[in-house]
């Protein structure tokens, strides 16, 4: 009996010391090295393709630094474009796609809010990470498989409006709204609630649709509400219009935007229209004072002979967070390994914010740029007239 037990305490023995040999090695072999596919549901064509560029272009950006500073050693991120014209079902086409590779690790997706929420179903069943680029609804991430690198723009609507009143002391506000976009009617009656909360009126809403081309009708029913300000809660098409409208029409008081007036394209549109109209950015490329923010500038700026927007910073963003799940692995990853491994980011290493954040699987930055167009085209502060 004596025998028996030494016999196999020592084959016990024997077993253990086997499985130490045999996960030693892994642990410390890191990730393996070889190409991580990564599905990318481009919308560079088109109503809002601009944005969709500026998306794409960050993320080609990203994996190419990614491979070039060896941040992975010997691995690289692969991105694979299916393109979708911000349609859902060319989008959901796509994703469906993706997931059917065996090759791919994660998806990224979407400008428009209900486009990425027709996702989350197909990418949680096949427990695929999904990461949105661009879609700003609150609520859209869902751990451990989607999430939003997406600045959301509602709390920073409402931190530059109670900037613009402190600053004008409005009595009166109106608001132009594209009535058939979710995401800016839930921003313009967060910013309205905290107006009024204030003790600013409101004056009355005037509704647009997005894809409506004549603004003449709206901007004329807005300034005949009389108010000291008027505030614009629509998409870049629709918000260019109305203001332009607004300003051919003589409004010479207060316009409050929003982050679609960012882009560079829009100026070079708008011209003097845009000029000294407020609104809230949380990346500029003429306001960086970081040195990973001024390196992603340059880099941009010599690779797409163009200056980054917050859309292209949100692109890059993407692919610098699963880079970072990615080097926190061992192995050959699972979709399923690299999902949980997203869900323990807090904080991105390399950000271009000056500071970013993951909370419950939506990024977050710090702080409000209240920043307008100067004539000379450039992006600067916001400065309230005297």
């Amino acid at each position: 009996m004596k025998s028996w037990n030494l016999k196999n305490v020592s084959l016990a023995g024997a077993a253990l010391a086997a499985l130490f040999v045999h996960v030693g090695p892994v642990s410390a072999q890191g990730l393996a090295p070889g190409d991580y596919k990564v599905g990318f549901v481009t919308e560079n064509t088109g109503a809002i393709a601009s944005a969709g560029q500026s998306y794409w272009n960050g993320a080609q950006l990203a994996a190419e630094e990614v491979k070039t500073q060896k941040y992975l050693g010997g691995a690289s991120i692969v991105l694979d474009p299916k393109e979708s014209g911000s349609d859902a079902a060319r989008a959901i086409q796509a994703t469906n796609q993706f997931v059917a590779d065996p090759s791919l690790l994660a998806i990224s997706c979407c400008i428009l809010s209900p486009v990425a929420g027709s996702l989350k179903p197909i990418v949680t069943e096949a427990k695929t990470p999904l990461v949105i680029f661009g879609a700003t609804a609150a609520g859209l991430p869902q751990l451990p498989y989607v999430y939003s690198m997406t600045i959301l723009p509602g709390p920073k609507d409402k931190a530059t409006a109670l900037t613009i009143v402190d600053a004008v002391k409005p009595k009166t506000a109106a608001y132009i709204l594209a009535a058939d976009n979710d995401a800016f009617k839930g921003r313009m009656n967060a910013t309205r609630e905290a107006l009024e909360a204030k003790g600013v009126t409101t004056a009355g809403v005037v509704s647009v649709l997005t894809k409506d081309t004549d603004f003449t009708a709206a901007a004329t029913q807005a300034m005949g509400l009389k108010a000291d300000i008027i505030l614009v809660y629509a998409t870049q098409g629709a918000a260019a219009g109305a203001i332009t409208a607004l300003k051919d029409r003589g409004y010479a008081k207060t316009i409050v935007g929003n982050d679609v007036l960012s882009p560079a394209s829009i100026f070079k549109k708008m011209g003097d229209s845009v000029v000294g109209v407020p609104f809230p950015v949380s990346f500029s490329d003429s306001i960086v004072e970081t040195p990973e923010a001024k390196a992603f500038v340059a880099a941009y700026q010599k690779k797409f002979n163009a200056a980054p927007d917050i859309y292209s910073a949100q692109g890059y963003q993407v692919v610098w967070f699963i880079a970072q799940g990615l080097k926190s692995l061992s192995g050959k990853p699972t979709r399923e390994a690299l999902g949980q491994a997203l869900s323990k980011v807090t904080k991105i290493d390399h950000q271009v914010y000056g500071g970013e954040a993951m909370n419950n699987g939506q990024a977050e930055t710090a702080g409000t740029l209240v920043v307008a167009w100067s004539a000379e085209g450039k992006i600067v502060p916001w400065v309230a007239p005297k």
